[in-house]
């Protein structure tokens, strides 16, 4: 892999924490996003480098994102290989829009389970 400047660069997975909790509800918005879901695997990274994952998301244009859940909590973990996915111009919007649909659908279903806002809501 090469940088902009044609430097040789080395990639790797990272593990970064997220808010997000809900393995289901992520697939489902990823689904509705034209996303290809696969349920546990391994992401590999280089030079065999590997991570094990529970949620792995491709989109048509071959971009993916997956996510485990945390060893010391009921957060999940983005898994990326930042150096190459990562300098892809269309990597931060779609993680950003991942995440707004994400708490959106905890939003509304938030909204529907409260019994102080089912009158509100309802039409």
């Amino acid at each position: 892999m090469f940088d902009k400047a044609g430097i040789q660069t080395v990639s790797h997975l990272s593990i970064l924490p997220t808010a997000l909790t809900d393995l289901d509800r992520l697939a489902s918005v990823l689904v509705a996003q034209g996303y290809r879901v696969e349920r546990e695997g391994r992401l590999i990274g280089f030079a065999g480098e590997s991570l094990r994952f529970d949620l792995k998301a491709t989109s048509c244009a071959g971009i993916h994102f997956a996510w485990r859940r945390s060893a010391s909590g009921p957060q999940l973990e983005l898994i990326a290989d930042l150096e190459r996915q990562g300098a892809s111009d269309t990597y931060q919007p779609r993680l950003q829009r991942i995440l707004r649909l994400y708490a959106l659908s905890q939003a509304l279903d938030e909204v529907e389970a409260s019994p102080a806002l089912k009158d509100v809501c309802a039409c």
